[in-house]
């Protein structure tokens, strides 16, 4: 993830044609997306435990079981939080220190990353068998 994050942030460089401020955005939102977005994903996926068939292409998000109330209460923090920060800060003071709240919590995260991993590390332990015993194939 911080890969394709970081490679997509040094193509989206042509947007600074619509001004220093766009690419900040950007900038910001990639910094956040490593630092907190892949903590998420991660514990995201030590509570989903419905395979998905990516052979298939039935329907345009795959099979129905795959998305769940799980999956959207892991994916509204990923949302929600940014803009929860930018908007503080741009009400609060100014549209940049809605940027640097969200850098900041990215930088938070990223600093903290050793701590969240071993946390959630902890959880995939011990949610280890019904992982295994969800992904057995079915004959």
């Amino acid at each position: 993830m911080v890969i394709a994050t970081v490679i997509s942030t040094v193509l989206a460089s042509f947007y600074l044609y619509f001004g220093v401020h766009t690419y900040l955005i950007i900038v910001v939102g990639a910094i956040f997306n490593i630092g907190v977005n892949s903590h998420l994903v991660m514990l995201g996926g030590a509570f989903v435990k419905t395979p998905i068939d990516l052979s298939t292409s039935k329907q345009a998000f795959g099979d129905k079981q795959s998305f769940n109330i799980k999956t959207m209460l892991i994916a509204i923090p990923k949302l929600v939080v940014p803009m929860i920060l930018y908007a503080a800060g741009y009400y609060l003071f100014s549209p940049n220190i809605g940027l640097v709240f969200v850098a900041g919590a990215g930088i938070l995260g990223f600093a903290f990353r050793n701590y969240m991993f071993s946390q959630i590390e902890k959880i995939y332990k011990s949610e280890k068998y019904a992982t295994i015993e969800a992904y057995k194939q079915k004959s």
